[in-house]
């Protein structure tokens, strides 16, 4: 059973003094009863070694691996709003699902694509938790990627805290199937990654020749129509 991408028998560790919080045993102290899985827990509840806040525990796992711990809980989380709020609205391509596609190490966050039935957006989940705890929902952060500064909006996931996020597809209708979507993600993922390379120095042009008129009798041509642009233009 989950609750809020957390298993109820799932224990989670504060990163700053190593406090643990086991749903089954709850915290009696605080008035949570046993049951309460850490994705359920009030938002008044903060740590009751040091008093840090709730994005500052990470999962137990001996060994585990911190980016996929994360990425895993997004995921879930992500799943649990498939599943409640955005379940049956036009909005969402029922061909497609919650899927994280590409997540790797970008410096100070591990940068990555989220596919969602209603959208996809690049995430960057923070080393340090608190890095964006003082924006609010849909503040904005400029952050600095290989291939440029980007606007991300600032996005409160429960328990993972503060995340930044951008919109690369908003209209999910558009693609065909889950193919398709990891296609659009990984194309976003080149956009944000690949440094735009040197523009080369201008060269003297050399003299226009009168453009050869068209046969007798044919139609004009149009240019062709380029492929629409992934983060609103930018990359």
């Amino acid at each position: 059973m989950t609750s809020a991408g957390f298993a109820l028998d799932e224990t989670l560790r504060c990163g700053s003094c190593g406090t643990a919080y086991d749903g089954r045993k709850g915290d009696l102290l605080r008035e949570v009863p046993p049951g309460v899985s850490f994705g359920r827990l009030p938002a008044h509840w903060r740590c009751p070694g040091c008093g840090g806040p709730q994005h500052c525990f990470f999962p137990a796992t001996p060994g585990a691996d911190p980016m996929r711990e994360r990425v895993d809980a997004l995921v879930a989380a992500y799943r649990v709003v498939a599943d409640t709020d955005m379940k049956g609205l036009s909005v969402c391509n029922t061909a497609l699902a919650v899927e994280a596609v590409g997540f790797r190490d970008a410096e100070f966050a591990w940068l990555g694509m989220l596919i969602a039935p209603w959208t996809l957006n690049a995430v960057l989940i923070p080393h340090d938790p608190a890095r964006w705890t003082a924006l609010n929902d849909g503040d904005r952060t400029v952050e600095t990627l290989p291939a440029g500064a980007f606007a991300f909006k600032a996005a409160r996931v429960g328990a993972l805290g503060t995340l930044a996020v951008i919109s690369a597809v908003s209209d999910m209708t558009l693609l065909r199937d889950q193919d398709d979507a990891r296609a659009a993600a990984h194309a976003a993922l080149d956009a944000l990654l690949v440094p735009k390379e040197a523009e080369a120095p201008p060269e003297t042009p050399e003299p226009a020749l009168p453009p050869t008129p068209p046969p007798v009798g044919a139609k004009p041509t149009k240019p062709p129509r380029s492929r629409r642009a992934l983060f609103g233009g930018r990359g």
